[in-house]
């Protein structure tokens, strides 16, 4: 009698599954899909801050706390509202002008002029959280926009102008800007220092002395 079938003896194979990466959902693959649902939990994560580290955080820092800013070593003393510092700095009519006193060193073995982005003031009325000061002073022999000399500490104020009719705050906040040494610049190849970050906040108290 003549056997039907294909003749083949053995068991058939069974048949092989697709790896899971082609796999189509919705006409895409699984691992697409994957893909972009992992891109967005890191879209939503950063926008919420759950993927800062805790070292990123900037450090707030208490007024009288020496400060490495690189190139500087910064100490936030206080601040001083004032009509004005004349023959320096006189505001507009009806303003005033608001002084941040720091100490600072020059770490560097050159001496320089403090830049006038090392100060920011943070939430204060009439006055942009961008805008420098209008200038900086040594309150040891008034010089404006002094050179400090390498190693040698001195009290030097940065000046704001706040606007007729802003009110006077009780305390001010401040961030410090650190700078980073390079030895050949990609602009003109010279070694300076260049603005890296913030490197520390403070919260200051405000001392009025208009009368």
């Amino acid at each position: 009698m003549q056997e039907s079938g294909s003749g083949g003896t053995g068991e058939q194979e069974p048949e092989e599954l697709p790896e899971f990466r082609d796999l189509k959902v919705r006409g895409r693959s699984v691992r697409t899909w994957s893909i972009g649902a992992g891109a967005v939990l890191l879209v939503i994560a950063a926008a919420f801050g759950g993927l800062k580290k805790a070292g990123d955080e900037t450090p707030h820092v208490s007024a009288g706390t020496a400060i490495d800013a690189g190139q500087f070593e910064v100490t936030l003393e206080h601040a001083t509202v004032v009509k004005d510092l004349k023959p320096l700095f006189t505001p507009e009519p009806g303003g005033v002008l608001l002084a941040v006193v720091t100490k600072l060193k020059v770490t560097d073995n050159t001496g320089t002029t403090p830049p006038l982005d090392m100060i920011r003031l943070v939430g204060v009325a009439g006055v942009k959280d961008t805008a420098g000061p209008i200038g900086s002073t040594n309150l040891r022999d008034a010089t404006m926009n002094p050179v400090l000399t390498p190693d040698a500490t001195e009290d030097v104020a940065f000046v704001w102008e706040l606007p007729k009719g802003a009110k006077i705050p009780a305390e001010v906040n401040l961030t410090v800007q650190g700078y980073q040494h390079v030895d050949e610049s990609l602009l003109d190849h010279h070694e300076k220092w260049l603005p890296d970050k913030v490197v520390a906040d403070s919260t200051v108290a405000v001392k009025d002395k208009r009368q």
